[in-house]
């Protein structure tokens, strides 16, 4: 008989399986899907920017939804939610500071890290009145994007599963 052999190699997922207290926990499907579905809002004007935020927040796992306008991304937070937003400092029309003032005060659950290519002390002291939860100077490195996901995001995801 002749025949064809295929052979597949398959990637093993190295990922650390969710504990409590150490003790390793049964994760069901609806859980997994629940972290699966984190979604990471982010106001940026620039589509260069916005490219860019939209591989790394992928490659740690989460959806990213953009919006280039400050009104259009309240009203999509408003009607869907968010499990994090990035705030670019200067928007057109409504400046970043000014949207997150806004969030804040109708969705104060949802943490908002600000955004700027300026790196100034009086660019990250800005976020402090509008109430921003945290500051990232731009460019954003893959590894502190990551930190700010870990720091608000799964912090919450481990609370979900305790």
């Amino acid at each position: 008989k002749k025949g064809t052999a295929f052979y597949v190699t398959l990637p093993r997922n190295n990922e650390k399986k969710p504990t409590i207290n150490g003790k390793r926990s049964q994760v069901t499907g609806r859980d997994l899907a629940e972290v699966k579905s984190k979604k990471i809002v982010s106001f940026e004007d620039d589509k260069t920017s916005a490219q860019y935020l939209k591989i790394v927040v992928n490659q740690l796992g989460y959806e990213l939804v953009n919006f280039e306008t400050a009104p259009e991304g309240i009203e999509y937070l408003k009607n869907n939610g968010a499990d994090m937003v990035l705030m670019d400092a200067q928007l057109p029309g409504m400046n970043g500071y000014q949207a997150t003032q806004i969030i804040k005060s109708e969705l104060p659950g949802i943490p908002v890290i600000m955004q700027s290519a300026f790196a100034m002390k009086s660019d990250k002291d800005k976020a402090v009145p509008a109430r921003g939860d945290d500051y990232l100077s731009k460019p954003v490195s893959m590894r502190q994007l990551k930190d700010k996901i870990e720091k608000f995001v799964e912090c919450n995801v481990e609370g979900d599963i305790n």
